[in-house]
């Protein structure tokens, strides 16, 4: 095997391990959940999110209880430890005294949002699972209230475990306003936090003018929109588009979903990062028009295209055997019944000659046992 085929064996395999996760993230996405959203940006997408999500169950001792959530849903590939992204000690349950002790640590700050400790559980805002995680005590301590930053390693570093890290800013903030420590995840978490800050000025849009201290004001501003600073802006965006969408992000995401009843959407769709402080807006064309979509729930698919009218459908094996065909109905719904899970491939067309547009899609049918 020369080294050229090699290569494009090795990407193809790349290729189809993200597509599956891609279909994975909205195979758990409940039909119809961001259906408001379609073709907004800006501060309307923002709002609009925050309508479709605000509101998570809270119920007495959700805060002390997250310890139970870490144990069952905040576990390694292996399911032996508890994922702590703050350190690399490695725990196979909670303890919450001693040397290695572990904090249910809220990723944005409580005392950037006015919450104080035994009060968490008053407010959905402060025992949100979507914000909390366990973390190593230590991390936590010297993470403190500090906003989210890049450290200077050239300078002094007040803490260093190996994954976490707090110390001087290598970028200037607010123009050199602040110049106090900041805290650094390490950079396979640096996609999680900034989507959690993401998903927590969203779904408390209504705490805009809430936000205090003067760690938290590095990073917020007491408005709906954009609510982040510009240098907040930058360094979230940075860190959303170098660090993707994660299998934890996505297991996760569904399990807060599960016990508080709404999801995370930049975890379901990281484009809307790009739609609200991206500048990029979701720009209709004819191709765009085109969509296809599995739904566990009901094992369908939905196919979303411009015209209907007459089209057909073929569906073939990833060897490319055709397994089913027929007229797409009116309505885009194509049941999957009696396909095993597995990756598939979809072609869209039209018998008319003249209409010689041809749509193939792989999607992922996942069938509930």
């Amino acid at each position: 095997m020369n080294m050229i085929t090699l290569f494009k064996i090795k990407h193809l395999a790349l290729f189809l391990l993200l597509f599956c996760l891609q279909n994975i993230i909205f195979a758990q996405i409940p039909v119809g959940y961001y259906n408001d959203a379609e073709g907004k940006s800006g501060a309307e997408l923002k709002t609009t999110l925050f309508q479709i999500v605000k509101n998570p169950t809270v119920w007495e001792g959700k805060y002390f209880n997250a310890r139970s959530f870490f144990n069952e849903h905040d576990r390694t590939p292996d399911g032996l430890y508890i994922w702590d992204m703050y350190s690399d000690i490695r725990l196979p349950e909670w303890i919450g005294t001693g040397t290695n002790a572990l904090n249910r640590e809220h990723s944005l700050p409580k005392s950037w949002f006015g919450v104080g400790s035994g009060q968490e559980d008053r407010y959905s805002i402060g025992c949100d699972y979507h914000n909390l995680y366990p973390s190593n005590a230590k991390a936590n301590n010297a993470k403190s209230n500090y906003p989210l930053g890049e450290v200077n390693m050239s300078v002094t570093v007040t803490f260093n475990n190996g994954v976490s890290k707090v110390g001087k800013s290598r970028i200037p903030i607010n123009n050199g306003q602040y110049t106090g420590n900041v805290f650094e995840p390490a950079d396979e978490y640096k996609g999680d936090f900034a989507r959690d800050y993401m998903y927590m000025v969203t779904c408390y849009e209504d705490y805009s003018q809430i936000w205090t201290t003067s760690y938290g004001m590095t990073m917020l501003q007491n408005n709906t929109y954009p609510t982040f600073t510009p240098y907040a802006i930058d360094l979230l965006m940075k860190w959303h588009r170098q660090d993707q969408v994660s299998e934890k992000e996505i297991n996760r995401n569904e399990a807060v979903y599960d016990v508080q009843g709404n999801r995370n959407p930049f975890v379901d769709h990281p484009e809307y990062a790009e739609y609200i402080w991206g500048g990029q807006s979701p720009v209709p064309d004819v191709d765009a028009m085109f969509s296809v979509r599995y739904y566990s729930q009901g094992n369908r698919l939905q196919v979303t295209l411009a015209n209907f009218n007459g089209a057909q459908y073929e569906i073939y094996s990833v060897s490319g055997i055709k397994i089913k065909e027929n007229a797409l109905q009116d309505d885009g719904i194509i049941s999957c019944s009696g396909l095993p899970s597995g990756m598939y491939i979809i072609s869209i067309y039209s018998p008319n000659p003249k209409q010689n547009k041809k749509y193939t899609e792989k999607f992922v049918v996942n069938v509930i046992k």
